[in-house]
């Protein structure tokens, strides 16, 4: 598990400050990649029928990416739900982003 702190706390919908994240990525499924697919598209402009991986690697979506970390946070931090992602910080989300891809995506 890894732990992230954040730069800027948040306040989940249960109303409880979080200010750093245990991203369980070891505890992630097959059927967690739905849920990062639904955060890409709550997080973008596109919706999930636009998203076309045949042309770009999903490695390289930043949106999936922060969907891939906020379903790993999902299962290791206890208090917090899908929706307190619109909470994060852009720095954070940007620092999760990278951190999906190098601590999970690409580990050797």
């Amino acid at each position: 598990m890894i732990v992230y702190k954040l730069q800027q706390p948040i306040k989940s919908m249960n109303d409880t400050e979080i200010s750093e994240l245990n991203l369980d990525y070891d505890a992630l499924t097959l059927g967690d990649l739905r849920t990062a697919n639904k955060i890409a598209a709550m997080v973008s402009e596109n919706n999930l029928e636009s998203f076309n991986n045949t042309s770009l690697s999903p490695r390289l979506n930043s949106e999936l990416r922060i969907g891939i970390a906020w379903a790993a946070a999902l299962k290791g931090t206890k208090g917090i739900s899908l929706n307190d992602v619109y909470q994060l910080s852009l720095v954070d989300s940007m620092c999760l982003s990278e951190n999906a891809l190098s601590e999970y995506l690409f580990r050797g």
